[in-house]
């Protein structure tokens, strides 16, 4: 019996015109339109306009392989793109007959069509560049002719595989592959693949899925998975995932939206992955960040804006008691203020500084907050009109024609005694007995205090903090506590400081010559 050889059979298959003037083959010039394409041809007619232009420009290099048929015309073995181009230029305007008749190889020989078939396979795996679709139509068509010749008496060296490998000129590891996509790819995928429009490597890891998963995918993606993520859900679903819930829906109703979850987790980012296994009410990610999931449930969309208005509620509610608070206690605070301004005659439009931050305020607003007449945009605090509110007291207390006792609630008598000069007043304090409590216990700058000794000072717009200083009467300066340097801090309040416990004392180191 015959020993099957493969380049044996491509040699003939594709061998030269020179070489092809045997009884079996012979080269003559065929009408075009005697010429039909072989049924069994699979392969794809592309790119016929750029063929038929170098066919005008430089003519037909390599005659088209047919053998004949009983009623007198001829089957393409070998040459249906050049054939199509052909025909392609014989319907353009002004060809005449140029191509009417074609130079082809004919085969006489008696060969069998199995293996006429095999040889147009092994010819067109040498002269066209195929796709991985075609590749594996091509294997799975040859492996099933090579069954058959084997039937038919022929003998095969070596295992199927690498017979079916060569003929195709593929890697034995790709043609594997490519039977895979071939035997398990569903039909929606595989007319795509053969479309050349999905690559091989995602149609690869799609056929390595379930049936069912893979018809999931394809009836709810408007487009193709890409490799990577159809990678990371076939080890998902190799784990044991298959996006099917079974936590309950916030109605009590089982959930239903397996699907839903899948198309999540086939679009969003890995690490946000849900896999089905975290309602959408419960998941911190769903509807919070700048990824928000489009495929949150309507129902746990409803529940979680229930849930939110509810909150919101709760929340004005609150702030409406807080700012009712606020706003009774400036009344009460601007009603004070009010009625200095009243005495001193002022007019609604004069202005106050309250603060250095920015809170300036007319008359007429501050008498408005005293009758209890608040806008909409007054921006008020716990801390409005009160002492911590005011940058400047002794300013404040002049704009208001009152005293900054009567300002800070010390007293309710709008104006204190009469002032005396700085100098007298500084006179009378000096010569006045030592009482021990001649600095009192608060002080407003710019009152200067009279002995030398440690002050506890409050500097800046009446921050909450303050530091220990030395007044030096004698220089009327601010020093350092336990060093003789001068310092300027901005005090605005300040009290004599008791004398210290002996734990927290220390020797002052004064400036020995007095320069300082």
């Amino acid at each position: 019996m015959a020993k099957f050889d493969i380049t044996a059979a491509f040699a003939a298959a594709v061998g030269n015109v020179s070489d092809s003037d045997t009884s079996r083959e012979a080269i003559e010039y065929i009408g075009l339109d005697k010429l039909e394409a072989d049924p069994g041809n699979f392969y794809s007619l592309t790119g016929l306009e750029d063929l038929a232009a170098n066919i005008e420009l430089c003519g037909l290099q390599q005659p088209i392989r047919v053998r004949p048929t009983e009623d007198g015309r001829y089957v393409i073995v070998s040459g249906h793109r050049r054939w199509s181009a052909l025909k392609l230029l014989r319907s353009t305007e002004g060809s005449g007959d140029r191509w009417a008749s074609i130079p082809c190889i004919v085969e006489r020989d008696e060969a069998s069509q199995e293996l006429r078939e095999l040889r147009l396979i092994l010819a067109n795996s040498s002269t066209r560049v195929l796709s991985p679709a075609e590749v594996s139509k091509q294997a799975q068509r040859v492996e099933l002719l090579l069954y058959q010749l084997k039937e038919q008496g022929y003998e095969f060296p070596g295992r199927m595989r690498d017979q079916v490998a060569a003929a195709c000129q593929v890697s034995a590891p790709k043609l594997a592959r490519l039977k895979v996509i071939r035997e398990r790819l569903i039909p929606a995928y595989l007319e795509v693949f053969d479309r050349n429009k999905l690559p091989e490597q995602t149609a690869y890891v799609l056929a390595r899925m379930e049936t069912a998963l893979q018809e999931r995918l394809a009836n709810m993606l408007p487009n193709l998975p890409t490799g990577s993520r159809a990678e990371e859900l076939l080890e998902l679903a190799k784990a044991g995932t298959d996006w099917r819930p079974a936590f309950s829906c916030p109605d009590g109703s089982p959930c239903k939206r397996g699907d839903a979850f899948l198309r999540h987790d086939l679009e969003c980012f890995y690490g946000e992955l849900c896999k089905g296994e975290t309602c959408c009410l419960r998941c911190p990610k769903a509807k919070t960040a700048y990824y928000a999931c489009e495929r949150m449930c309507s129902k746990a969309k409803a529940a979680r804006k229930l849930q939110r208005e509810e909150d919101e509620a709760i929340a004005a509610k609150r702030e409406a008691e807080i700012q009712a608070k606020i706003r009774e206690n400036v009344q009460l605070r601007a009603k004070r203020l009010a009625a200095a301004a009243d005495a001193a005659g002022l007019e609604n439009e004069a202005s106050i500084l309250i603060s250095e931050y920015g809170r300036g305020l007319t008359v007429g607003k501050l008498r408005d907050w005293a009758a209890g007449h608040f806008d909409q945009d007054d921006r008020l605090y716990p801390s409005t009109l009160n002492a911590r509110d005011f940058s400047d007291p002794v300013r404040l207390a002049k704009d208001l024609g009152c005293s900054t006792d009567y300002l800070l609630g010390v007293t309710d008598e709008l104006t204190g005694p009469p002032e005396t000069s700085t100098s007298a007043a500084k006179q009378a304090r000096e010569t006045a007995p030592d009482s021990g409590d001649d600095d009192g216990p608060w002080h407003w700058w710019p009152e200067q205090p009279q002995k030398s000794g440690l002050y506890w000072c409050i500097t800046g717009p009446m921050s909450q903090g303050g530091s220990l200083y030395w007044w030096s009467a004698e220089k009327e300066r601010w020093e350092h506590a336990a060093m003789a340097f001068p310092l300027s801090p901005t005090v605005t309040i300040w009290m004599r400081c008791p004398q210290l416990p002996e734990s927290m004392d220390w020797q002052r180191q004064e400036d020995p010559d007095g320069k300082k």
